[in-house]
């Protein structure tokens, strides 16, 4: 049972983290591109201010792929943050599309 444990909560916590750099490198991406844009300093602008938040999701799936190294209580625990920041970072990563998609929308 401890090795299935290990296994899937490294799964579950590499996907977050690469969720969460997924994020912040769609934001590094948008925040390039709308710089290089004339009338779009106010998106690059928006997108600067939303890099924080998504380099503290990268470091919160960083620590919890740390804690997988410990025994079982600390894999539930990492794969729980794991799989919270990963969520997170999808939930957010839709958000912004959504929103650059469509202006209106909050």
């Amino acid at each position: 049972m401890g090795p299935l444990i290990d296994l899937l909560a490294t799964i579950v916590t590499v996907l977050g983290l690469l969720a969460a750099l997924g994020y912040g490198g769609y934001l590094f991406m948008v925040s390039s591109v709308a710089a290089k844009r004339p009338g779009a300093a106010h998106v690059a602008r928006d997108a600067r201010k939303r890099v924080p938040a998504a380099a503290g999701l990268a470091a919160v799936a960083l620590v919890a792929m740390l804690l997988t190294g410990g025994g079982p209580p600390l894999e539930v625990i990492g794969l729980l943050v794991g799989g919270g920041a990963g969520l997170m970072s999808l939930h957010r990563l839709q958000r912004e599309r959504r929103r650059l998609a469509d202006p209106a929308v909050p």
